[in-house]
């Protein structure tokens, strides 16, 4: 409507004209319409603007105005909330198990910035941590902070974990962890072949001795390697191989996580 009178507007394309036949000075026209949010728009910011054309010139006779329309997404039947739990993984199987406490005060989280804390009980959760694809879903990635969690403790499974979100369907992670018994192996130059990655053979008993040390109980095993003249990129190979070569003769009865660090006697690579 017009200034309350019926008024068809011309449509071009995403424009939307209606014509007045003249503009005098200190006058006010109204133009009022019905907007309607067809089932094919997605959530976001929708931006509307508005100005005086003059049909003669082909010039702008006002500034613009604007106007925005935000979309959001249904609460029930668009997002995707997410649930879950930090606990003690005693027996380090992955799952909370009877008398295994939930941890308190740690933090996780997702790829965009998203932060939940566990309560007194390790539980946590995010309302409406995703929008997923509507047509073939979307995956959502979640990390414990590490650093937050008690002196001692790591996490015993995947972390972070990603699971697929399907929208108004809620996710649920948990995250296991436990006291692990740090067992380390300092390596250097002499204990490899020159320029290789290779083992000496005086060295290749102390990978058993080193198992049969893990074999002791859940263990985090820290290989540390003491580098001076090699290059960066050697150093890297060889922790690379020696880690290779432990996973390959584990046994698996717990999985076995190895962290690797390099220290250079000259305080950086030569």
């Amino acid at each position: 409507r017009i200034d309350g009178q019926k008024g068809e507007p011309v449509t071009n394309s995403r424009q939307i004209i209606w014509n007045i036949a003249s503009l005098s000075s200190n006058t006010v026209h109204t133009v009022t319409f019905l907007m309607i949010v067809g089932s094919g728009v997605s959530e976001g910011e929708y931006i509307n603007r508005a100005q005086v054309a003059d049909k003669t010139t082909g010039g702008f006779a006002s500034g613009m105005a604007s106007a925005t329309v935000r979309v959001t997404a249904d609460p029930t039947f668009d997002c995707t909330d997410v649930i879950g739990k930090v606990f003690d993984d005693v027996n380090v199987n992955g799952y909370q198990d009877e008398g295994e406490k939930g941890l308190p005060g740690v933090r996780l989280v997702t790829a965009n910035g998203l932060i939940a804390t566990t309560d007194e009980f390790g539980r946590f959760h995010i309302t409406c941590a995703v929008v997923p694809n509507e047509d073939r879903g979307s995956n959502f990635i979640l990390k414990l902070d590490e650093r937050t969690l008690p002196t001692g403790f790591r996490v015993t499974g995947e972390n972070p974990q990603v699971q697929r979100a399907t929208r108004g369907k809620m996710l649920r992670y948990d995250f296991g962890t436990a006291i692990h018994h740090v067992v380390s192996m300092d390596v250097a130059d002499g204990v490899f072949e020159p320029e290789s990655a290779k083992l000496r053979p005086q060295w290749q008993p102390r990978i058993d001795l080193l198992l049969k040390e893990l074999h002791k109980g859940t263990s985090l095993l820290r290989l540390s390697y003491l580098a001076e003249n090699e290059s960066k990129g050697l150093v890297e190979e060889r922790l690379k191989a020696l880690k290779k070569e432990i996973k390959s003769r584990w046994d698996g009865s717990y999985q076995l996580t190895i962290e690797t660090e390099v220290f250079w006697r000259r305080g950086a690579p030569p």
